[in-house]
């Protein structure tokens, strides 16, 4: 694995992280005083395993499965991520609304690691031998980047009500669900 291959790794990464970094900012800022330390690095540990199995998940089904997952990965992906986009909207002034029980964040980690399978399919088709190095650092970048938007949200409470913080992480799923179209 070579200098580029693994920046390449990074950089997608990054990119694949940030549906998981804005639920995270939005447990920090719903669930402030009830998201400690130990559920902040057990939800971020929860995202990070899933962005590194679904792309695992994807390579193996993509050359079983082929040119179908990765039609139908993307429409998948984009009803969860919309459809808990608009849950989130919707239920802003309800309290507990948005849970960290062991069931809403396997929930979450899967919707927003379902980009991460269509990924895998794509490696699949490029032949990448090292695949889980690839995937083992997507999954340390989305913990980090997940563990991050955590303590920014617990942090930033101050600057934003659980409501607002709801509308903006709802928002920013449904953007993410959209993107995956295109």
């Amino acid at each position: 694995m070579t200098i580029w291959t693994i920046g390449e790794a990074i950089l997608l990464g990054i990119g694949l992280a940030m549906d998981a970094f804005g639920v995270s900012v939005t447990l920090g800022v719903v669930k402030n005083e009830e998201y400690n330390w130990k559920k902040m690095l057990f939800s971020s540990a929860l995202f990070g395993l899933f962005q590194f199995l679904m792309p695992v998940a994807g390579f193996f089904g993509g050359t079983v499965c082929g040119k179908l997952l990765q039609f139908y990965g993307r429409f998948v992906a984009t009803a969860l991520l919309v459809g808990i986009g608009v849950k989130m909207i919707h239920d802003r002034n309800e309290k507990g609304s948005l849970s960290l029980s062991f069931d809403a964040l396997l929930l979450l980690a899967f919707a927003t690691s379902v980009d991460a399978f269509v990924v895998g399919v794509s490696f699949a088709f490029l032949g990448y031998g090292d695949l889980y190095i690839r995937c083992a650092i997507i999954g340390i970048i989305t913990l980090l980047i997940s563990f991050g938007g955590a303590l920014a949200g617990k942090r930033g409470r101050k600057h934003l009500s659980p409501e607002k913080a709801m509308i903006l992480g709802g928002c920013v799923l449904i953007l993410l669900g959209v993107k995956n179209l295109f």
